[in-house]
């Protein structure tokens, strides 16, 4: 090696003294890779620092020790590529804009905090409501949960004989807006399925969402049953006579007494015994189906005001008003026929109109401040097939009414709500979502 260096590195040509190898005889001699490994070159300073700005390198740097070679030799160096890099770039952007998109959104967090409280504080509160058995307009809460499906059927069997047939029903559990079917009423409890729907993620996002009283009701269905020819040995006869001689093993015949026979044949004889339940008829219930449309509440409030005029605080007396559908118009016409009354009678009679223009649905006679219960001579007098109203405590702003029917003289009553339209009266529903209902407690009464 020369004593002398260009000085290059300034630009001029003048020589630089570097020293000489006469004051440092222990320095060992060193090649120009040596060099460049342990202090690096200018160009390679450089890039490193260039690299070190862009990645931080999880390596510590490397040591210089007394022997350079073993150092270079053992040397490590972690590499992170540009996509990497990027790719923790852009996840630091994203936790930052969701971040930034939580703070922009205070109100949104906290409405759904509150709404979670509010569904947890009304899961606690329906926890402890009991189930509500629902058929048939029939609603009543089911005390002993422990029972299954099965086992309530048979209980309720008794007030509705459609459910004695255990094939023919099915249950569903309705919570909310959660509908659960019971695939093994005999097996599954009412407790056990409740549970099941309270403890779910579905039954809480319900709760977040529901508005108004909220019931756990369970319910049945009567399926329909399968239709077919009836049997060959079965059948019904209009008489004994005709079903000794019909040749059938099990007939089924009415009587005058108003009941069924079952009549069976075989070698022994004809036997007979009045039947339980007939299978090849159809249950048929008491009650009215109007032909005509429902008499307007307008009608009813005017009898009611007629009918009050004679109530007053000198004299308590009865009144009578009968109501006719005329084909003609299609409506309802009002007629108030001539009659002597009393406090406790009314006699009149029925004027002889055309029966083809004006129908006689329905007599209305008051009981003043007394009941509305139909008399003994009512019972006598009310025997025409149709309908018949009486109006009682008339002192009261809103009179007591009972409305019956008569079928050949034999009476029923019925609800006045099936033949008197806006007997019940409208609302908005909004207002039911105000009102809590909880069971009645002994100690509500102290």
């Amino acid at each position: 090696m020369s004593d002398e260096r260009n000085n290059g590195l300034f630009g001029g040509n003048e020589p630089i003294d570097l020293g000489s190898d006469a004051n440092f005889t222990d320095l060992p001699d060193f090649s120009s890779d040596d060099f460049d490994s342990i202090f690096g070159t200018a160009e390679k300073k450089d890039d490193a620092q260039t690299e070190s700005a862009e990645v931080k390198s999880e390596t510590p740097a490397p040591t210089i020790t007394e022997k350079p070679e073993e150092t270079h030799a053992n040397e490590e160096t972690t590499t992170v590529s540009q996509p990497a890099a990027d790719a923790k770039a852009e996840a630091a952007e994203s936790d930052v804009a969701s971040d930034k998109s939580e703070e922009q959104d205070p109100f949104e967090a906290a409405l759904a905090q509150a709404n979670q409280k509010q569904a947890e504080k009304d899961k606690s509160g329906l926890v402890l409501k009991l189930p509500i058995f629902s058929y048939a307009n029939a609603k009543e809460e089911i005390v002993d949960t422990s029972k299954t499906f099965d086992e309530l059927r048979n209980e309720k069997a008794e007030d509705f004989p459609e459910l004695d047939d255990a094939t023919a029903v099915s249950w569903k559990m309705t919570y909310g807006t959660i509908t659960k079917t019971v695939t093994t009423p005999k097996k599954t409890t009412i407790a056990s399925l409740k549970k099941q729907i309270e403890e779910s993620k579905e039954f809480m996002d319900c709760l977040k969402k529901a508005k108004g009283e909220i019931e756990c009701k369970v319910i049945p269905s009567v399926t329909a049953k399968k239709k077919g020819i009836v049997a060959s040995y079965k059948g019904v006869a209009n008489s004994l006579e005709e079903a000794v001689s019909s040749g059938k093993q099990i007939v089924f015949v009415p009587s005058s007494d108003g009941k069924i026979y079952e009549v069976r044949n075989n070698q022994i004889g004809t036997f007979i015994a009045e039947a339980d339940s007939v299978s090849l008829f159809s249950k048929v219930r008491a009650g009215f189906i109007p032909a005509l449309p429902k008499i307007p509440y307008s009608i009813l409030s005017e009898i009611i005001a007629f009918f009050k005029t004679f109530v007053t605080e000198k004299s308590e007396n009865e009144a009578m008003a009968n109501i006719y559908w005329s084909f003609e118009e299609e409506k309802y016409r009002v007629h108030v026929p001539k009659q002597t009354v009393t406090k406790a009678s009314v006699d009149t009679n029925l004027p002889d109109i055309d029966e083809e223009k004006f129908l006689l649905v329905m007599e209305v006679h008051s009981h003043n401040t007394m009941g509305a219960v139909f008399s003994r001579t009512d019972d006598k007098d009310e025997i025409a097939t149709r309908l018949y109203t009486v109006i009682g405590r008339l002192d009261k702003v809103f009179p007591d009414m009972t409305t019956r029917i008569s079928v050949g003289g034999k009476h029923l009553v019925i609800d006045p709500a099936i033949v008197f339209d806006g007997i019940g009266g409208e609302f908005p529903e909004k207002w039911k979502e105000a009102v809590e209902i909880r069971k009645y407690e002994k100690e509500d009464k102290e």
